[in-house]
């Protein structure tokens, strides 16, 4: 009786352990299976080593100067001598084009309430807003976010001052800027009479540094600057450089601002006086990219014209009016400064263009005498050839729209004009020649014109402003602001796979 109990043990332990090697084979097979099938392993996006996406901005944020101020206006001395900013009064323009989310305005760093950008006439098939303000108090933050970005959308928005007494009789006008990590500005002298005060703003929430390198035209390289050549930027805040001080004596100065830690907006204020004269004030805003070909649209018979270039290395140029005949041929020297005074703008002549031997980035000066001693001026920096593009002109002034065509080819731009309530107001399309320019009225597009926009393909424009109280009184008072591009900024960023930071 054991003996048979034995005997079915040893089969029952033999027969589980059939079972088990079974199981442990189909197990083995079944891991092998899956494994293969790669249902387990993670995927990626793509069957490549590298990834990318395409990004596009969809948030403008411009900075909008405050309005022209005395350096210095401390009561002291006779009342007489005394500097005085007179009647002083200023205007600032926004609008905003195709599909907007939403646009508003408010006091540059943060303190008080903002002002949105509404369509006032929802009956109008005009798909643009606009608003005005001034910059008496304070400089302005213009804050614009995008439902697309395309052609035709973007935003706009300028500032201007002017006054018929005081010392800062004439006008001033700039666009208000967008910032970057890095800009360049071409300036007029830093010689006695004149002061120029770097401006720099960040809206951001990170303080920065910024780091200003200066050229003048008495030497090569870049000059050793009296007052340093670092700022620092609070967060939300201004900071200001004086450049006359810090690189006093030059005919024209090249100045680089570099921010280490976020992008930044400058403008350099620009006034001149003679004695007791007053000779004119301004905004200069950055330079574009450096060229061998650069147009400046807006001169007028009757300005004097001073050139100034700026290039890493020396050659020649020739400078050539648009409209009228006229060319010369002038020297400019590498890694300095130069300055050309190109006399009195002929008749007929409406823009201004510089062909070079290397990449130069130039500024033009015009200027124009008023009674009593006094006169303006106005930097004309290079104009941009943008698809789609706009301008604003302030309330209160008048503006005179200045196309140049520099290309071998007759081109056409249509331009709308649109009212303060972003109404079209008109239109109209302008054919220019080969090497040609041409000029209009903005009243020529309708009643009231306030912004204007441009469709028009290898086409460079900008506006001529003018303010009938300050003509009236018989001053000078002349000023110019650029076109702001109203084309998709994109980049496209690319990811790749490196097992190398895989610890």
């Amino acid at each position: 009786m054991s003996s048979q109990v034995k005997r079915g043990g040893k089969v029952w332990k033999a027969v589980v352990g059939v079972i088990s090697t079974v199981i442990i084979v189909g197990l083995f097979v079944a891991l092998l299976v899956l494994t293969a099938s790669g249902r387990w392993v993670d995927s990626v996006s793509s069957d490549s080593a590298s990834v990318s996406h395409a990004v596009s901005q969809r948030r403008i944020t411009a900075y909008c100067p405050s309005r022209m101020t005395l350096p210095d206006a401390s009561a002291y001395g006779d009342s007489e001598y005394q500097p005085s900013e007179g009647d002083i009064s200023s205007s600032a323009g926004f609008a905003a084009f195709g599909a907007v989310y939403r646009s508003q305005f408010g006091a540059f760093g943060g303190s008080g309430d903002t002002t949105q950008l509404k369509d006032l006439d929802p009956t109008d098939t005009a798909n643009v807003i606009a608003a005005s303000a001034d910059v008496d108090r304070t400089s302005l933050l213009f804050d614009t976010q995008l439902l697309e970005s395309a052609a035709g959308v973007g935003a706009s928005a300028s500032v201007a001052s002017w006054a018929t007494k005081g010392d800062l009789r004439g006008l001033s006008a700039t666009f208000c800027d967008v910032g970057a990590l890095e800009q360049s500005f071409v300036l007029p002298d830093t010689q006695t009479g004149t002061t120029q005060q770097l401006v720099v703003a960040n809206s951001s929430s990170k303080a920065t540094v910024v780091d200003v390198r200066v050229w003048g035209t008495e030497q090569s390289g870049a000059l050793a600057l009296s007052t340093g050549s670092t700022l620092t930027v609070a967060a939300n805040a201004e900071s200001v450089l004086s450049l006359s001080a810090a690189a006093s004596g030059q005919k024209g100065l090249y100045v680089t601002v570099s921010s280490r830690q976020t992008p930044v907006s400058a403008s350099v204020r620009v006034i001149r006086t003679e004695g007791l004269n007053p000779k004119g004030s301004d905004y200069a805003a950055a330079a574009g990219e450096a060229s061998k070909e650069l147009v400046f649209p807006a001169v007028a018979e009757g300005d004097k014209a001073t050139l100034t270039v700026y290039a890493a290395g020396s050659g020649s140029l020739t400078a050539a009016w648009v409209g009228a005949a006229g060319q010369s041929v002038h020297q400019y020297s590498g890694d300095r400064v130069t300055t050309i005074d190109l006399g009195d703008v002929p008749k007929d002549a409406s823009a201004l263009k510089i062909t070079a031997d290397t990449k130069v980035t130039a500024d033009v000066t015009v200027s124009r005498d008023g009674n009593g001693n006094q006169s303006d001026f106005a930097l004309i920096g290079a104009a941009q050839t943008d698809d789609r593009s706009a301008a604003v002109i302030p309330s209160g002034l008048d503006g005179r729209v200045s196309v140049v065509n520099a290309s071998l080819s007759s081109k056409q731009m249509h331009m709308t004009g649109y009212d303060d309530k972003g109404a079209a107001v008109g239109e109209k399309t302008i054919t220019v020649d080969a090497g040609a320019a041409a000029s209009f009225d903005a009243s020529d597009l309708g009643k009231n014109v306030f912004a204007v926009a441009a469709d028009g393909k290898g086409l460079a424009w900008g506006v001529r402003l003018s303010s009938s109280a300050v003509s009236d009184a018989k001053l000078a008072g002349i000023a110019y602001i650029g076109a702001t591009p109203l084309m998709p900024l994109q980049e496209r960023i690319w990811a790749r796979s490196d097992m190398t930071i895989v610890h």
